[in-house]
């Protein structure tokens, strides 16, 4: 537990700080790309993946991560939670974007409204990086 905690902070948070990107640089503008084209076809836009993603990242107890993912098993985008630090990867599912919700992610900015920062995260999101990841992990479980 305390390895898988530890290593699942590391993991996740190096993985946030990743997705995440100024406005000014690009952040929130998700370009035409496999992952834009995969976001449409499995949810009809960005605006209702996020969405999506919101509820059900608002929906747990205490702390944890939002994540999409790609999902193997359905050879595309899954929207999950883990509680903790756990990972993705522990569910067999390859990690593309995480959204923090433990409090210290919000309580100062936001003052602790943490609906009020799900929303705006997109605002920062590092699609260029999302969508890179979504193309190698695409490309890894095609091989197999």
């Amino acid at each position: 537990p305390l390895i898988n905690f530890h290593g699942g902070g590391h993991v996740n948070h190096s993985i946030f700080w990743k997705n995440l990107i100024g406005e000014k640089n690009g952040g929130g503008h998700l370009h035409a790309s496999p992952l834009k084209a995969a976001i449409e076809e499995q949810y009809g836009s960005l605006d209702t993946l996020s969405k999506l993603v919101n509820t059900k990242t608002a929906g747990i107890f205490g702390s944890g991560w939002g994540w999409i993912t790609y999902n193997p098993a359905i050879s595309g985008l899954d929207v999950i939670t883990t509680a903790n630090q756990d990972m993705p990867s522990t569910l067999g599912h390859v990690p593309l974007l995480g959204v923090d919700a433990w409090e210290h992610a919000y309580y100062l900015d936001y003052n602790n409204v943490k609906a009020d920062y799900f929303k705006n995260i997109w605002r920062v999101i590092n699609w260029k990086d999302v969508a890179k990841r979504y193309d190698e992990a695409v490309a890894h479980h095609q091989k197999k």
